[in-house]
């Protein structure tokens, strides 16, 4: 069935866009714990409509991750229009979503992501000719002002406009990642629209997504970072309980990642792995010395060490 967030059911839990790490072998493995959609690492207009051979690979996909949503962020809507003409021919993802939200320096810099919130007629014109070229699901990414909490009336107008959905990081573009995410207006935004309303920010456990998500009209949450350092956090959403994997079980997670990576870019597998494999041993016993061996993986043989270490020797949870 064709993918539609008018039609998306309450909860969804969804693996958000992280800038080079959500990639397909992230997917994969969150799609395996039971993400209800994923969203693809950001990527530039900019570098899509120029042909970037390596931005087309960030954002591949397989029909087992569906529905996986293109997450652009651009400074141009003639780009944005073009880019998306362009991914929509070569993968037919089910929906793209525009950035608002990122906050990085070299991305305000220039004029992209959260740079639009400084200026809510630009950035409600830059959205409006994007919805005016595209006609499938289209969905916007945001925070909630550039210093306080001002975004609703801009959000009110994409939602005139026919955009499919919002996704709010409880945030201002100035506060970046400090600070505790503001939920409760995250919970005003949902409660005032109609389209769905999805809510990202300092989702640590499946007990605060089940809290929140009963506070307002709010369809879903996404995560990223905890999706990162532990995947099977959409396991836990869906069984409501928190879930610790066992040694055995453990093995058997970091062995399907690490196939999925090499089967996505043999060449730098073990490298990218490291980045995961520091997260997924945190809270065991005597993860400091594993975290060690883990970030200098280089080959095979280094990573079947690694998990003999962790099945045999090391590791007993806490």
């Amino acid at each position: 069935m064709k993918f539609a967030w008018n039609k998306i059911k309450k909860p969804v839990f969804i693996l958000g866009p992280m800038s080079d790490i959500t990639t397909l072998p992230l997917m994969k493995i969150c799609k395996y714990f039971g993400a209800d959609i994923i969203f693809s690492s950001m990527v530039s207009s900019h570098a899509v409509v120029h042909e970037n051979q390596k931005t087309f690979k960030i954002i591949e996909f397989t029909k087992k991750e569906r529905p996986v949503i293109v997450q652009l962020f651009g400074s141009s809507s003639e780009d944005m229009i073009k880019a998306i003409k362009i991914i929509e021919k070569k993968i037919k993802p089910d929906g793209f979503d525009i950035n608002l939200g990122c906050p990085a320096p070299k991305i305000v810099k220039n004029m992209c992501g959260s740079a639009f919130l400084k200026d809510y007629n630009k950035a409600f014109e830059f959205v409006k000719k994007i919805r005016e070229n595209y006609n499938g699901q289209l969905s916007v990414k945001t925070r909630l002002g550039v210093n306080k909490f001002d975004v609703l009336p801009l959000l009110k107008k994409f939602e005139e406009i026919g955009i499919d959905a919002i996704t709010i990081h409880g945030r201002t573009v100035n506060q970046k990642y400090i600070g505790k995410s503001d939920w409760k207006s995250i919970h005003e935004i949902a409660d005032q629209l109609k389209i769905p309303v999805i809510l990202n920010g300092d989702i640590v456990d499946q007990k605060t997504a089940h809290l929140e998500l009963k506070k307002s009209n709010i369809k879903g949450v996404m995560v990223s970072r905890m999706a990162m350092q532990k995947p099977w956090v959409f396991k836990e959403f869906k069984i409501k309980k928190d879930y610790y994997p066992s040694n055995k079980e453990l093995v058997k997670i970091i062995k399907l990642h690490m196939k999925y990576y090499l089967m996505y870019n043999k060449n730098k597998a073990f490298i990218e792995m490291r980045k995961f494999l520091g997260s997924y041993l945190k809270g065991f016993n005597h993860a400091k010395e594993l975290r060690k061996m883990a970030v200098s993986i280089n080959n095979q043989n280094d990573f079947n060490n690694l998990l003999k270490k962790i099945n045999h020797e090391y590791l007993s949870q806490k």
